[in-house]
């Protein structure tokens, strides 16, 4: 009966994610909105699972999921598109997410009197846009391509932003100023992270022609990635801003059309792979879903009233910026703030090095979650509503009668 337990619930957890998956565009709800409740049903509610038996393994699968989705994101990204929109998801990801951190900081120093460091550590948590749940989403939405663009390139862009500056704060000391170590922190990651990731990016490109048509080529590929990232976190980078710029170089290298094609049976396996490992994330995530209690009612609310705020300022201040742009694209690129994996992760890296004095940060992440994924299933209703997202009425009657 326990072995049927072991294999019977990831095979209906996997056949629940592919049909959530394929319902996501004809439902408009994304389909971690579905693993995540799929996860809070076994856990929380039924208690089937046992939560604990997944506190080990969260970190280290959601940091595989995000180590995934950054390079396939980089990898599908070509550089002339990158240069035209980078400015504006940039500036947008700085933005944001500056405006995030300070605003909650500003709420969790007054609603849980923390010192400011501590509230600019909570800000620098929930402060991110996510990857993971941005780039799987807008495949699945109407959107024009320079919002998409963006919005990769944005999320990308803020969830390596939140792990270096989650990282820098939990390192500084209490007294230690706090603008030199986050400048000299960033600029130690991005010089590490830049430079392996182009060089990771020409070297592979000459090694992965004499390899690609070989038995377990693919499997080679996964390693390489997986090699990127530690090496990155060895030399002292985040190593997520290393995968980007792996994928991004690797994608914009001179190819012949065989490498091409060989290309795509790659990027093939690799999204695969990356849809296997989100799943089981999110559910796990679910699992392990905390809720605040009635003491922190009032700063949770603070808190998502901040990032809303946080969002339409941020988009209100940088839309001049971001090339290609309708009014409704700027209401999908306003709605589109969701969290996800780097925030639960980060929440849990935080109560694991600060101790029990952020105990109630997982539960607070996760609330974040769920809510700004609320946000996200609007944005999906409207950008199929709203035909002038970058569709005109014609093309969107082609692509039903496809």
């Amino acid at each position: 009966m326990e072995m049927a337990r072991i294999f019977g619930i990831p095979a209906a957890l996997l056949v629940i994610a592919v049909v959530a998956n394929r319902l996501s565009r004809w439902t408009r709800v994304p389909d971690i909105i579905v693993l995540l409740l799929l996860g809070v049903t076994l856990g929380p509610v039924l208690k089937w699972v046992n939560p604990q038996n997944f506190e080990s393994m969260t970190r280290i699968l959601g940091m595989l999921a995000l180590i995934l989705i950054l390079f396939e994101g980089g990898i599908e990204l070509r550089l002339k598109e990158v240069l035209r929109y980078s400015p504006g998801g940039l500036l947008l990801a700085l933005v944001s997410y500056g405006l995030t951190v300070g605003l909650v900081a500003s709420v969790a120093h007054f609603t849980l009197h923390l010192a400011w460091m501590d509230g600019a550590i909570i800000g620098s948590v929930l402060g991110s846009t996510s990857a993971a749940v941005v780039l799987p989403v807008i495949k699945q939405m109407d959107a024009p391509d320079p919002t998409k663009i963006t919005l990769t390139l944005e999320s990308s862009l803020g969830e390596i932003l939140a792990v270096l500056t989650a990282g820098t704060l939990i390192g500084l000391q209490t007294d230690a100023p706090l603008v030199e170590g986050l400048i000299t922190g960033f600029g130690h990651h991005i010089l590490v992270d830049v430079a392996l990731g182009i060089l990771a990016g020409v070297a592979w490109s000459r090694v992965w022609p004499l390899v690609a048509n070989q038995q377990f080529g693919n499997a080679l590929n996964l390693g390489t990635v997986l090699g990127v990232f530690a090496i990155g976190r060895y030399a002292g980078g985040s190593g997520l801003l290393a995968e980007l710029v792996f994928g991004l170089t690797l994608a914009n290298m001179p190819r012949t059309p065989e490498m091409t094609q060989r290309g795509k049976r790659m990027l093939a396996f690799h999204s695969e792979l990356t849809f296997l490992v989100r799943s089981f994330f999110f559910v796990v995530l679910g699992i392990m879903a905390q809720f605040v209690g009635r003491a922190y009612i009032l700063p949770i609310v603070g808190i998502l009233a901040a990032i809303v705020v946080a969002r339409w300022l941020a988009v209100r201040a940088t839309s001049w910026s971001i090339r290609d742009i309708t009014k409704s694209d700027t209401e999908l690129l306003t709605l589109m703030f969701p969290r996800g994996l780097i925030t639960a992760v980060l929440a849990l890296q935080v109560l694991s090095a600060k101790g029990q004095q952020f105990f109630y940060l997982p539960a607070m992440a996760f609330t974040v979650i769920v809510f700004s994924n609320i946000f996200v299933v609007v944005a999906a209703v409207r950008s199929k509503k709203g035909v002038p997202v970058g569709i005109t009425v014609e093309q969107e009657a082609s692509e039903m009668a496809l």
